[in-house]
């Protein structure tokens, strides 16, 4: 029975091994970009500007329409004068219609203007009290202009804030995608950084062990006082509080980790990376150069200060002489008989050219008018404003890389020394030379040299990170 547990307990614990991710940075970054939940929003939002403006455009092409009325009906008591009686009488009237109009409409991007093709066609009984019952018929067809003059062009000013906002979108896309490389980075090496925070943990664990037997033999042997001993085995304990500090914290980075990447928490993943250091050089004039041509947030600022023109101008032209061109030419008929209303047709026709002069509106859309110069002025005081700031964001960026990357070079020689500083002690120890405390500093200095160096670098492979989102040039 024992067996087969055992084997039971080999099997499962097999299992979890073989079924573990091990992810490297790129294939961390790969997932997050397809599974995370910022870059699916930022697809919804690229295809919502995307499928608008293709409204939009598909809106500049012909449509065309039905309408029926099946049927209309109307009944009513009219007053009429009665030549008879030379009294004004109340008489039945009303009718039962059968009707459909067709509109066939093409805006005009280029005038601002709209043609439209206009078709009816109807049925009508009508009854009153004096004729009875008759019927007719009518068809029209009519093709008709309306044009508007000395006006702001809508049509057109629609598509262009369309096209300006799908622009701004994709900048936006591209800007998340970029943010989430920043994320995942820093998440990815910050998790690494815990995990190897568990190994120099466990390190520590294991000296300060491996000290503590050695002290425990000695005051047995009456070699070294108890006092000795005991702080040892204080060494000893705050050595495995702190390896469980450092796992606690490896698993909730690990849990952080794959909630941002769009994994399951369930998923039993692990980190391996080459963080191997390697000298970059950045050229400050160009990062700074490069970034304010091609920053998302700077391109996007310039289209809002694009679109606060436009809406100006808009404004400004709602209380503008105003004249509107409208002209009808048609064909109809109307007969008794359904089938004569195709042929001898009569024809219509009409221009009108109306015209619209504000005169009073009590400053009303001056202050609109004052109003959208206002945010046209705030969009331009926000683009120079942002000029500034990602300026002052590259130069931050810059001075970390050099700073990581000196501390980098510094303590990376350092823990090779306290190394071999400790190997040297911990003889000395066993051959009573320097006490416990002694030893324990020497752990101590070792433990923080190794956490040290670690550090350094990972700051500097997310300073650089960091750098590569803000110039949008690459380093690595």
């Amino acid at each position: 029975m024992r067996t087969i547990q055992s084997l039971l307990l080999i099997i499962l614990f097999s299992s979890n091994i073989f079924s573990q991710k091990v992810l490297t940075l790129d294939e961390s970054l790969a997932i997050a970009l397809g599974e995370s939940y910022s870059i699916k929003s930022a697809k919804y939002n690229l295809e919502s500007s995307s499928k608008n403006l293709e409204a939009i455009k598909l809106g500049l092409r012909t449509s065309i329409d039905l309408q029926f009325d099946l049927p209309s009906y109307q009944r009513s008591l009219v007053s009429q004068f009665n030549t008879a009686t030379g009294n004004e009488e109340f008489y039945k009237v009303g009718n039962t219609t059968i009707e459909g109009r067709l509109f066939v409409t093409q805006p005009l991007l280029f005038s601002n203007g709209t043609v439209s093709i206009v078709g009816k066609m109807l049925g009508r009984d009508q009854f009153n009290d004096f004729s009875g019952t008759t019927r007719d018929y009518f068809s029209n067809l009519s093709i008709q202009l309306r044009q508007p003059l000395f006006v702001f062009n809508n049509q057109k000013a629609n598509l262009e804030r369309a096209e300006i906002r799908l622009k701004k979108t994709e900048r936006n896309y591209n800007q998340t995608e970029r943010e989430i490389i920043f994320n995942v980075t820093t998440k990815f090496f910050r998790l690494y950084q815990a995990k190897k925070n568990v190994e120099i943990a466990k390190n520590e664990v294991t000296q300060t062990e491996e000290t503590y037997r050695t002290a425990v033999n000695k005051y047995k042997a009456g070699l070294i006082p108890e006092v000795e001993s005991l702080q040892l085995e204080v060494d000893f304990a705050t050595s495995q509080n702190e390896l469980l500090r450092t796992e606690q914290t490896f698993a909730e980075l690990l849990n952080e980790f794959k909630f941002l990447i769009g994994l399951e928490l369930s998923e039993v993943i692990d980190v391996k990376a080459d963080i191997e250091f390697s000298d970059v050089y950045v050229d400050l004039d160009e990062a700074i150069e490069h970034a304010l041509e091609a920053r998302a947030e700077l391109l996007n600022s310039e289209s809002d200060i694009e679109l606060n023109e436009m809406n100006i101008d808009e404004i400004d032209a709602r209380r503008t002489i105003r004249v509107d061109l409208f002209a009808n030419y048609g064909i109809n008929k109307n007969d008794e008989k359904f089938k004569y209303i195709f042929r001898d047709f009569q024809d219509s026709r009409s221009v009108v050219m109306s015209m619209s002069v504000p005169i009073l509106d009590w400053g009303q859309n001056s202050r609109n008018v004052e109003a959208a110069v206002a945010n046209y002025k705030n969009s331009v005081l926000a683009y120079n404003n942002l000029k500034e700031s990602i300026k002052n964001e590259i130069i931050s960026s810059y001075n970390r890389v050099n700073s990581s990357q000196k501390r980098v070079e510094v303590l990376s020689k350092t823990v090779e020394i306290a190394e071999k500083s400790y190997e040297q002690n911990l003889e000395r120890f066993r051959s009573g030379n320097i006490t416990s405390f002694e030893l324990s500093q020497e752990q101590l200095r070792l433990t923080k040299a190794k956490s040290n160096s670690l550090n350094a670098l990972i700051d500097y492979k997310i300073a650089l990170a960091d750098l590569e989102r803000k110039s949008y040039l690459k380093y690595n």
